[in-house]
């Protein structure tokens, strides 16, 4: 039975740790009182599961070449992964100065989905982390099958279809792609109310398959949804559609944005030009360039989007970067939009 189908035994078993772990020398010799502090950070935000942001935390605390050297001098990390090594220190440290004694109790809590009783600690720590601590609501299994699925339902029909689009459209404000995927923070912007409607909503993910059976393609679901309007034109950089005012967009994150800005009464300059450059940007809000960044990776576009960068830098002109992640939740696109945000 994998760990994200049950709801009434804990998700990762109880480490019987050997304290031994931490008389560590290599590790002793450069850890610190701020990394003890880290581990009481850690257990107070994650609790139960607090070891499992061990490691990449304390990279975010520690010269990287401390790092490297320790791994390079310690023998046990030519026989176990490092972070590995770093995680069972940390556990037997956190027995040692009884910082332990901070973890509470997992609760028995209802599912708000399902209505079947689990408990927290039944909760593999992704899943810990989408919900946030204090908000542990659903269970493992119904998270599974909503959350974590990307696999979407060949049985749905039309309706439940468009409901799926304009329900995803409405809570995070992104026309959903094709390969729609839920965010790590997804959830944590919502009440329980719309956890509750959002998690039903993806309980009607269609497949692909199905979309294409009904609809023909992903685009002309869209349309039927009244999300995007008739003119649409493919390219391998994108789908250019017309936005809701009248503005020509070359991809699906670039449509996002300008009904972000045209719906907030943001008035906003299409493809302006950067000066002295045959650059153009995506959008430009007063004195501020705003540029979509979709298709990082792309050696070639990575390259055009370093000389914008530098082409603002040069010309002390202020650019908000915005990327595929940043369009996934309204309050965090708010966020990064804040300076140019209409003043209440």
């Amino acid at each position: 039975m994998s760990i994200y189908d049950q709801r009434t035994k804990p998700a990762y078993r109880n480490h019987d740790i050997d304290i031994s772990y931490a008389d560590s020398k290599y590790i002793l010799n450069w850890w610190t009182s701020e990394h003890d502090q880290l581990i009481i950070n850690l257990i107070d935000r994650f609790q139960w599961c607090w070891y499992w942001e061990i490691s990449r935390s304390v990279l975010g605390i520690t010269d990287s070449s401390i790092i490297d050297s320790w791994r390079n001098e310690d023998p046990i990390c030519s026989k176990y992964a490092w972070s590995n090594v770093l995680m069972y220190f940390a556990l037997a440290r956190a027995e040692v100065l009884k910082l332990t004694k901070r973890i509470r109790s997992p609760e028995w809590k209802i599912c708000g989905l399902c209505n079947k009783k689990f408990v927290e600690d039944s909760l593999p720590f992704p899943l810990i982390k989408r919900q946030g601590l204090d908000q542990l609501e659903f269970c493992a299994p119904c998270l599974r099958d909503t959350v974590l699925s990307n696999l979407g339902s060949d049985t749905v029909n039309k309706n439940q279809i468009i409901k799926f689009l304009c329900g995803i459209y409405e809570f995070t404000g992104v026309l959903p792609r094709s390969d729609y995927y839920v965010g790590y923070r997804d959830l944590l912007y919502l009440d329980f109310e719309d956890r509750v409607r959002f998690l039903k909503l993806l309980q009607l993910r269609p497949s692909t398959a199905r979309v294409n059976e009904l609809f023909n393609s992903w685009v002309h679901a869209l349309q039927q949804a009244d999300l995007i309007g008739e003119y649409v034109l493919r390219t391998t950089r994108g789908i250019h559609t017309i936005a809701n005012d009248g503005h020509l967009c070359l991809s699906m994150g670039e449509r996002t944005i300008d009904d972000f800005l045209y719906e907030h009464g943001i008035d906003h300059e299409k493809e302006p030009s950067y000066p002295e450059s045959n650059y153009r940007a995506d959008f430009k809000v007063g004195d501020t360039y705003i540029e979509y960044f979709g298709l990082v990776g792309d050696p070639e576009y990575e390259k055009r989007m370093d000389e914008k960068i530098l082409i603002c830098d040069a010309n002390k002109i202020e650019m908000i970067a915005l990327f595929p992640d940043d369009l996934r939740n309204e309050k965090r696109l708010i966020r990064k939009l804040l300076k140019i945000m209409p003043k209440s």
